[in-house]
Parts: structure tokens; sequence; C-alpha cells
């Protein structure tokens, strides 16, 4: 029987909710484990195993060689580049695992924390481990079935979980996420294999074909994860491994309505753009139909986290953390910059074949970010930095900007017609939240509950009125509005008897 056409707005959207709801589901069971193990670890706790996982992120910036993107994008593979996509794998987890072994010394000197040798040696078995996953559902993900991709990363994170708070609640020390992160990582590559029938062997036949993509792909990749990890090291290198861990959890709960949306939307994008990237229009289409339905979504949310991060911090961290209530309501405006401009070039220069200028506007990101980073540290302390991570993305916004025009059609005022009402109403939606905060309410969940209420009935009121003023243009509300429509006329019909 012959396969059904390729449906770009159909595929795309399977793509990304599977994506998004991994990633929701991950974050879930993330702040479940955050709610227990903030009350049963210390700041400190958590800001020596950040030290060990940020010099992972950093090796793994260098070696990383876009295995699984090149597997994706390739028009035809056969068993042999399978094979070689694993061998790589594994052999890229051999050098990072010795190479975390070399560096664990020089890197408890940089951060004053002798502790941290033991917790980067019992990281490095961890990462030797993960080499031997299963390749099989990178192929899932390449016939674009995300319900695979789903489950894996779901089940994966609930082993840690339960592995995470079990050992927490008996070791009482930071031993319970570097355990967990280990156990993970064992449970990762069982589950590989037993939820995808692939079974890879050595071969490194193509590896020259894999090697070259990797040194295309390298800058970007080392560039966009030393952004990412940038102010965490500057944190952990001025401070102690208290501040870290202050600013690591606080920079988790900031950007959890924000980038954790936008973050995992590249495994459903990436595979949907690769397929349109000779069709301009058609992708231009679909990525303006994206940005504007992210703008929508995380604007709101990343102001209102803001507006309500005294309370948030109350209810899930509890008494320990006193410092991550001022930095939020920075870090959660930071995020919301950052998740419109990832937005932006997320995904959509690699899978148009610009992986040279992906890298060039990585690294003059980073540029950009970095001095900017050391300037707010050096102010007002971590307080200071917090503050600069609003100023960095929307420096920076212009240059991507610039640069995403090359690959796909973005008028400057198609660009402000998708930015000017989400940016408006959630302006509105938190003056309202301020001025009507019922502080006389001794509950924080009451609150919360209360300031949520009213900053959501003011954005949607505020979004719509705009609209509407505004002539009922294309875009994201006219969207939501249908499928609403829809979801009301279905629900009127499975009532009839």
């Amino acid at each position: 029987m012959p396969s059904s056409p390729y449906n770009a707005s159909r595929e795309l959207t399977r793509g990304v909710f599977w994506a998004v709801l991994m990633r929701w589901a991950m974050r879930a069971i993330g702040l479940l484990s955050m709610l227990i193990l903030a009350r049963l670890l210390s700041p400190e706790d958590f800001g020596v195993a950040a030290m060990g996982t940020l010099l992972v992120g950093f090796l793994t910036a260098f070696a990383e060689i876009g295995i699984s993107v090149h597997l994706i994008r390739a028009k035809d593979i056969d068993r042999v580049h399978c094979d070689t996509a694993w061998t790589m794998g594994l052999l890229q987890n051999v050098l990072i695992s010795l190479a975390l072994v070399a560096l664990a010394h020089p890197a408890s000197l940089y951060f004053n924390e002798p502790r941290v040798v033991n917790v980067i040696y019992v990281i490095a078995l961890a990462h030797f481990i993960g080499g031997f996953h299963n390749i099989g559902p990178v192929l899932a993900r390449r016939e674009l079935n995300f319900a695979l991709d789903f489950r894996l990363n779901v089940y994966r994170k609930l082993v840690i979980f339960a592995a995470t708070v079990g050992i927490a609640l008996y070791l009482r020390s930071y031993w319970a996420l570097v355990l967990g992160h280990l156990i993970g990582g064992v449970a990762s590559v069982i589950l590989s294999y037993g939820m995808h029938s692939y079974r890879p062997s050595w071969a490194l036949k193509k590896a020259p074909e894999y090697l070259r993509f990797g040194l295309s792909i390298i800058p970007l990749r080392l560039a966009t994860t030393l952004h990412g990890m940038a102010a965490r090291f500057l944190v952990g290198g001025a401070g102690s491994a208290s501040s870290l861990g202050s600013f690591t959890v606080s920079s988790g709960l900031a950007t959890i309505f924000t980038a954790e949306i936008v973050q995992p939307m590249g495994r459903g994008l990436y595979p949907n753009y690769a397929r349109l990237a000779a069709h301009k229009e058609r992708l231009s289409a679909v990525y303006r139909q994206v940005l504007a339905m992210v703008t929508l979504i995380v604007i709101p949310l990343g102001v209102g986290m803001s507006a309500t991060a005294s309370d948030m911090v109350a209810l899930l961290l509890g008494p320990k953390w006193t410092s991550a209530p001022a930095l939020i309501e920075y870090l959660a405006i930071g995020a919301v910059a950052y998740a419109v401009s990832h937005t932006m070039n997320n995904q959509i220069l690699v899978a148009t074949g610009r992986e040279r200028s992906a890298a060039v506007l990585a690294w003059l990101r980073l540029g950009l970010t970095v001095p900017i980073l050391l300037l707010g540290l050096n102010f007002e302390g971590v307080l200071g930095l917090a503050k600069a991570t609003i100023v960095a993305p929307l420096v920076c916004l212009p240059v991507i900007y610039m640069e995403t025009r090359r690959a796909v059609s973005l008028p400057l005022s198609a660009l402000a017609g998708l930015l000017w009402r989400p940016v408006t109403a959630a302006l509105v939606m938190y003056i309202t939240i301020k001025a009507l905060h019922p502080q006389n309410v001794q509950w924080a969940v009451l609150r919360l509950a209360w300031d949520i209420a009213a900053g959501a009935a003011a954005y949607t009121a505020t979004t719509l009125v705009l609209w509407l003023a505004s002539g009922r243009p294309q875009g994201a509300e006219r969207i939501v509005i249908h499928q609403l429509r829809k979801r009301v006329r279905f629900l009127r019909f499975a009532s009839i008897p």
C-alpha cells in the first residue's frame, strides 16, 4: 500500500505536539522532584552537583558531532549509515568520559570545591554507559514517530525521579542527584533496546561523512552550548556552591514556562523544516505560524512567573531559598526574550543547509552575551547577572533577525505584528497582578491562585480586544479561536443523545 502524501501542517503539528508534551511531562516530573528535593537538600547540594554537570556540558559541546541531526537530515540511508552512527556515538562518549576524568581536578580548582572530583568521576561513568544507547529511537524520529521518543524519555525521567528521591531520603546529600543521573543513564540504554527492534553493530565505513558534517556543526553546537552555560559558569567561578545552587534552581523554575516550551520544539520542528527546505514559501508560512504561537504563549507565561515569583518560591521551594524570588523576577523576563530569539533561529538555519551562518550567528551571540553578563555580575553580583539576562537577548535580537531573513521570508512589519499584541497584553497583565495582589491573604497558594486567575483574565481580554481592534488579522489569535470553536462544536455534537 502506498504511503500517504506528506502533509506539512499536520506533521509539524504532530511533531511539535509530541516534543512539547514530552518536555512538559518530563518537567512535571522534574517539578514534583524539585518540590521534594528542595526540602530534603540544600542549595549547596544542588550547587555541587551542578558543577559536575556544567563540565559535562562543556565537553559535550566540543565533542558532539551532530550524529542524530545528520542521520535525520540525510536523504538516503542504509544499515551501514545507522551502524556507523551508533559506533561514532559510542566513540564520542568514550572520549568525553576520558576527558572528564582528566579534568576533574582542574575543575575542582576553578570552582574551589574539592567534592566535585568524585562527582565528576561518577558522571564520567554515566556518560560511558550512555554511549551504548541504541540508534533506533533516532530512526523513529526520522520517520516522524515521535510517540516512541516521548515514551523513552518520560520513562527514563520516571526512573531518575524514583532513584533520586529515594536516595535523597536516605542520604540527604548531593549524592542523590549524582547517583540518580547514573541510574538514569543505565535505564536509558536498557529502554532504547527494549522499545526499538534495531540492533546496531560496529561499523566505521561512513565515518568520514559524519566527521565532515561534524566539522560543520561543531562550531554551532559549541557556541550554543557555551551560551546556555555561560551564566552558571560565571556564577560558579565567582561564588560558592550555595550561590550556584540557588541560581541553578531559580533559573530552572524561571524558565519552566518559556524556554521549556521552545527548546523541545526543535525535536518536532527540525524534521519538518528539513522536508520543506526546498519550498521557501511554504517553509516561511509554517515558520511564521510557529513564531506567532510561541509569542502568544510564552510572553504571558514568563511575565506571569516574574510577577508571582515570591509566592511561587514560597509554595514550591520552601524557606531555604530566600534569594530565589529576586532572581526569578528578572530571570523569568530574560527567559521570555531568550525564548522569542531562540524560536526565530532554532533549527531553521541548519534545516535549510546554513550551518556556517548558524555557527557565525551563535558565536556572535556568545560574544555579545558574555560581556553583558560579566558587567551585571561585577556591578551587582548574582542579582546583577540575573538582570543582565534580560539585556543580552534584546541586544542580540536584531542580529538574529537579519540572519533569519536569509532563510525565510519575515518582513519587519510581520515580526512587529507578531509581537506587539502579546507584549502589550502581557504588560496589562503584569500591572493587573500587582494592583490586585491580595497581600492580606495568609496562604501563599491562595494568593498565587488569585494572581493567576486575575492575570489570565487580563491577558485574554486585552489580547482579544487588541485583535478585534486590529481588524481580526491572520495570526495566532485566529488559530486559537478557530480551534476553540471546533472543540465547542464537537462537545455540542457529542452531547446530543
